[in-house]
């Protein structure tokens, strides 16, 4: 009963239909320790005396309450969340999602950000503006955000940042307090992974200056990554949300680019993807299938065009079992269940691609391509499987080498794409196994948006 009264209050399925387009307000329950966002959802939160949820949205079923995590997940027009001082919380951000801390907060014991695919989590303000936390942690990956124009005051911090993810920081302050003795030894760590990116900005300790920590301070191959990097994540975001219109990339006949975004899953054969395998191998259709390219025009007419180029993409297949392990003992070498069930798997993968596209159509309207894309494997710290035991601050990732020397060298795709300008949607399938040898035989399917 106790808990279905928290999960009314979280819902705001108490008030009456005559109020649904006034302001509503809610206690956040004392349970609630952590709060997650997915889907398009946005979440502004600021300070005040008590803690409280406010909605403008005629939804009763925005958020849910288990096990002391509040999941907000329905596009609610408008959440707000109000943080009294002292209260400690986690906040995750996944898929797009987007939470906006508003101002100063006063001092609390623990603050925990993490975000992951292609979500954004951001202190706005000045650097008037301060947010006191005795422990911080902030954790981005899968090319997610966290940002701030703000001063982040701390005692300990730790600061992950991994696949092609950013944490840009104005300035970080160590407070010196007369309370340090009672907050324990101090620990300050960060951990970059995967051509991620951190910036701690201006770092003080009781506002004496230690040192700078800024993009420009980087080499310029790191600062024209993390541009590109973030042009990359601001049209992944445009494109899941149809907010941006595009123009069309062919027009001359010189050099254009291609960028391909959307789902894949495997099957045991060619074109069976789409209905996936059973088994340890079985896969969550995921939105991680990321396509660059950059393409010269051989020929062109208004009708027909042949293009070659070169491009890279990157693959994160997440498993729909938990513990997976690579077992190289038993012929055929296969993906084998672990005995984890605390555990999320993923494998990675990454191709340098050479595409040759035949043009058919009017490429200033309606047009096909079909493109021939082969490759050859890239493998290094940023492929493999990855295993993630825990949650929270409790989570760790483990790498698991083994069986990139398993994964083909080569690649040979097929893709069709159906384009309106520059826009469309494509459909991909793989003629060779992602596994070479003696290995179970693997056939990757992907589908998405390409512009």
């Amino acid at each position: 009963m106790k808990h279905n009264i928290f999960y009314a209050i979280a819902a705001l399925a108490l008030l009456s239909p005559a109020t649904l387009q006034a302001q509503r307000v809610q206690p956040l329950p004392d349970e609630v320790n952590e709060i997650r966002i997915e889907g398009h959802q946005n979440l502004r939160i600021v300070s005040g005396d008590e803690n409280r949820i406010e909605t403008t949205s005629d939804k009763n079923d925005i958020a849910r309450v288990r096990n002391g995590r509040m999941t907000i997940s329905s596009d609610a027009s408008d959440v707000t969340l109000t943080l009294a001082p002292g209260r400690s919380m986690s906040f995750r951000a996944e898929d797009y999602a987007t939470i906006k801390f508003n101002g100063s907060f006063e001092i609390r014991d623990n603050l925990t950000i993490e975000t992951e695919d292609y979500a954004h989590i951001s202190f706005i303000g000045d650097t008037n503006d301060t947010v006191r936390v005795v422990n911080l942690v902030m954790r981005t990956d899968d090319f997610s955000r966290i940002t701030s124009s703000v001063i982040m005051k701390h005692y300990n911090y730790e600061l992950a940042a991994s696949d092609y993810s950013l944490i840009v920081l104005t300035g970080m302050d160590l407070m010196a307090s007369a309370e340090a003795n009672n907050w324990g030894e101090l620990h300050l760590t960060t951990h970059i992974n995967d051509r991620g990116k951190v910036y701690r900005g201006r770092m003080t300790a009781g506002g004496i200056l230690l040192k700078t920590d800024n993009q420009a301070d980087d080499d310029i191959v790191s600062r024209v990554e993390v541009d590109a990097t973030d042009r990359a994540v601001d049209l992944a975001r445009d494109l899941s949300t149809n907010y941006k219109k595009t123009k069309t990339k062919i027009s001359s006949g010189d050099f254009y680019t291609r960028f391909a975004w959307g789902w894949h899953n495997w099957g045991n054969e060619m074109f069976s993807g789409f209905g996936g395998v059973n088994g340890p191998a079985e896969l969550n259709t995921s939105m991680n299938n990321v396509q660059l390219e950059l393409n010269g025009t051989l020929f062109e007419t208004r009708w027909v065009g042949l293009s070659v180029g070169l491009g890279m993409e990157w693959n994160k297949y997440k498993f729909a079992n938990n513990e997976l392990t690579w077992d190289a003992a038993a012929e055929p070498y296969h993906l084998a269940l672990g005995t984890d069930p605390n555990c999320l798997s993923r494998l990675k993968t990454r191709y340098v691609t050479m595409p040759v596209t035949l043009i058919l159509g009017d490429r200033d309207s309606w047009h096909v391509e079909l493109a021939a894309l082969p490759g050859i494997g890239w493998t290094g710290k940023n492929t493999g499987l990855r295993r993630i035991y825990g949650s929270g601050n409790g989570q760790n990732t483990e790498k698991d080498y083994s069986v990139n020397r398993s994964l083909a060298p080569y690649k040979l795709d097929v893709r069709a794409a159906v384009m309106y300008h520059a826009l469309g949607i494509y459909a991909q399938v793989s003629t060779l196994s992602a596994f070479k040898g003696n290995c179970d035989e693997l056939f990757p399917v992907k589908f998405g948006i390409i512009l």
